[in-house]
């Protein structure tokens, strides 16, 4: 806290990212999200079906994603990529059809191979990991009308919509609570790949 503040005076940026973390996005603002130009169609696409983090989503390589399936092994805090923060975290992470065909038409759009380090996400001018702060700063809001609630957005929706369905936290029920949850997206918001 700086001087001069009092202890529970609030930014407005505080204010707006406490508010922001007690919601979950529903279908409809994830339909929404997968009408957004690229990268952030994609990136917003693997936050809302995985539950994958800010932290890291952007720090993803190709080579992480197999056999339909996503395996977390690295994350970027503050500019440095290391180990994800606990062993729970690495883990593999089922992907859904809906996200397994966004992301074949991604890599195919970006003309695979990828740049070097192998990263799915990366930056126009420095090709290195995305910053997710600037594209949820910059990119994201001019498409979605202020509908924007920060990343953990997304992995709250996930687990409130898996919970509600009974498939979570059983694995091989969250596997098919996750093709479900993206059909339904699919069908419903006439979601195109």
């Amino acid at each position: 806290m700086s001087k001069g503040r009092k202890a529970g005076d609030l930014t407005a940026r505080e204010l707006k990212i406490r508010v922001s973390n007690g919601h979950a996005y529903d279908h409809a603002e994830i339909a929404l999200m997968l009408e957004l130009p690229e990268p952030a169609r994609t990136i917003c696409a693997v936050a809302a079906f995985t539950g994958l983090s800010r932290s890291e989503i952007p720090v993803l390589k190709w080579e992480d994603y197999k056999d339909g399936e996503i395996s977390v092994v690295r994350k970027k805090s503050r500019g440095h990529i290391g180990a994800p923060k606990t062993t729970a975290r690495e883990a593999t992470v089922p992907v859904a059809p809906l996200l397994q065909e966004i992301l074949a038409k991604y890599r195919k759009d970006r003309n695979y191979p990828p740049v070097e380090g192998g990263w799915m996400f990366y930056g126009s001018k420095e090709k290195r990991p995305i910053d997710m702060d600037n594209l949820s700063r910059r990119e994201i809001p001019p498409f979605i009308n202020g509908a924007w609630r920060g990343w953990h957005a997304f992995r709250r929706g996930l687990g409130t919509r898996l919970n509600d369905i009974g498939m979570f936290p059983n694995p091989d029920k969250t596997k098919a609570g996750l093709r479900k949850l993206a059909e339904a997206v699919r069908k419903t918001y006439k979601v195109k790949v």
